[in-house]
């Protein structure tokens, strides 16, 4: 009964924007040399002060989503035009429940999210049209989503509760699943470019891993033996939050200071390097880091207080 309550209660404040501290989304813009890169100074997308969180840029590089707080329960989902110099914001979804994470589906028809429902428990995923109207429920059945990455139009991924935090495969016209991995971070991908899929190990609670999921784990018929999913990388010191860049190479964050790895794919020995020092800038508490598809823009979360 214990595990169940605890369950409950980490689900809940995934996505709880009261017990979320303030923050607040940075857009910096990259210029690539052949020394490296350039950092222009960066915007904060919104003076107000709330919950801020959760950037996503499209794949077409037109918008930025994001999530804010419109008051001390509800979340709604925000548009950017990145064409547009005065960054403004253009409210989406207008409903009574908080909606998070939100991305284009593959397709780029219709915004997908996390949304949270009037039980303040039950978190399912939805799609929204380009108007925040018609939403669907992807999966009725599927109640503990708390964030996720496309892989078709027809497929999935999802981090779900209960803990130890399961990394989970779906596929929506059967309404199957396959359990890929547990004790995992919130943050994953599907590299398109290599067909990888890409997780954070936090079994160790010491030293946690970027791996990616071995070829053998995703064949409908598993080895009779256990395969190891292959490690890319440690993580910096209690970091979870990170991005790729086109060539393979991996931003994270840790004290304010962005550290990127060049392409440990190809470069196994490859360290983390300072790459940009934001504590220059008037912030020194940053987590979750994006980036756009040609890795012209990142976008970071800054936060005042406890890390989220």
């Amino acid at each position: 009964m214990k595990k169940i309550l605890l369950a409950v209660f980490i689900l809940s404040a995934l996505h709880a924007v009261a017990q979320l501290p303030e923050t607040m989304v940075y857009l910096l813009n990259v210029q690539k040399t052949p020394k490296g890169y350039n950092f222009l100074p960066p915007k904060m997308i919104s003076k107000k002060i709330g919950y801020i969180n959760q950037p996503y840029f499209s794949p077409d590089g037109k918008y930025l989503f994001y999530v804010s707080s419109i008051d001390s329960t509800n979340t709604e989902i925000f548009r950017i035009d990145l064409g547009n110099k005065k960054l403004k914001s253009k409210r989406i979804t207008k409903t009574n429940e908080p909606e998070y994470s939100p991305k284009y589906t593959p397709d780029m028809s219709l915004i997908s999210c996390v949304k949270v429902e009037k039980d303040k428990t039950t978190q399912h995923f939805y799609t929204y049209n380009m108007k925040g109207k018609k939403p669907l429920n992807i999966l009725p059945d599927m109640k503990s989503i708390g964030y996720y990455e496309w892989i078709s139009q027809n497929e999935f991924l999802s981090f779900e509760l209960p803990e130890p935090f399961y990394l989970v495969k779906h596929v929506i016209s059967n309404n199957s699943k396959d359990t890929l991995a547990t004790h995992v971070g919130r943050t994953f991908y599907f590299l398109r470019n290599k067909s990888k899929i890409i997780y954070l190990d936090k079994t160790d609670s010491l030293h946690w891993q970027i791996r990616s999921v071995a070829a053998d784990n995703l064949k409908k018929l598993k080895p009779k033996k256990a395969v190891e999913n292959p490690i890319i990388t440690e993580t910096l010191e209690g970091e979870e939050d990170y991005c790729f860049l086109m060539d393979g190479s991996i931003l994270m964050g840790h004290n304010g200071v962005i550290y990127i790895k060049k392409n440990p794919f190809k470069n196994s020995t490859a360290k983390w390097e300072e790459l940009l020092d934001c504590r220059k800038y008037g912030f020194d508490k940053f987590y979750r880091i994006v980036t756009n598809f040609d890795n012209t823009k990142i976008a970071l979360v800054a936060f005042k207080g406890k890390k989220p």
